[in-house]
């Protein structure tokens, strides 16, 4: 009889014999063109600016249009396109401000349940 064809070939492994499953992901982004610009800010609020709004590109050709149009005495679209860039991006920046804002709150919460005397001197730190 053949080996390949004997029915108890596979339904025993010897050590390190079984099958080996493992996710070979290559890296591709050693010669990727992408670039991460953060030069300053805050890197979430970019990041979902760019995610949510306007890529960098899309935000410097807005404005760029918009400086043209004002440059050469017209108030039309571009204008208008760069007033609804900026309330997006100011929504977004609100809700960062929220979201900091709420966690500020919680952290002297729970500074206030273990450690009583510290809230007291931090607040008084910051008391103007």
């Amino acid at each position: 009889m053949f080996p390949w064809m004997n029915p108890w070939l596979y339904a025993f492994k010897a050590p390190w014999s079984g099958d080996v499953t493992q996710d070979i992901s290559p890296i591709t982004s050693w010669f990727s063109p992408e670039v991460e610009f953060n030069f300053a800010g805050n890197k979430a609020i970019e990041s979902q600016v760019v995610a949510e709004v306007a890529s960098y590109g899309k935000q410097l050709g807005v404005l760029s249009k918009a400086v043209v149009d004002l440059a050469e005495g017209k108030q039309g679209q571009a204008l208008k396109d760069l007033k609804k860039l900026m309330t997006d991006i100011n929504r977004i920046k609100d809700q960062h401000k929220d979201n900091l804002s709420a966690k500020a709150k919680r952290t002297l919460d729970e500074l206030k349940k273990e450690d009583p005397e510290m809230l007291k001197k931090i607040i008084k730190e910051y008391s103007v």
